[in-house]
């Protein structure tokens, strides 16, 4: 999911860029995807993890096209920090991405 590093280069600070851990996990079962597993549009979901606190999207849904996505794992991610002990009550100013 290369397509969504610029939504977390330009939400998190450099040092929680360097804890983010990021899988695709199925939504049934948890089985997580690689590359060159086909995602299906609304089965999958992105669990992530920084500084050791775990987060995650709600379905992406890829119908919708890509920029659909990117904004929705982009408004996940700001609910994400917000909630966090390091980042807590924070709002970030993501960049224009779509």
């Amino acid at each position: 999911m290369r397509l969504l590093d610029p939504v977390f280069d330009s939400m998190l600070t450099p040092r929680e860029r360097k804890t983010l851990t990021v899988r695709v996990e199925q939504i049934a079962d948890g089985h997580e995807l690689f590359d060159s597993d086909i995602i299906e549009s609304g089965s999958t979901w992105l669990r992530w993890a920084v500084f050791g606190e775990d987060g995650g999207s709600g379905s992406l849904q890829l119908a919708q096209g890509t920029r659909e996505m990117v904004l929705s794992v982009q408004s996940d991610l700001q609910d994400f920090l917000a909630e966090t002990t390091f980042a807590s009550g924070e709002l970030r100013e993501p960049s224009d991405l779509a």
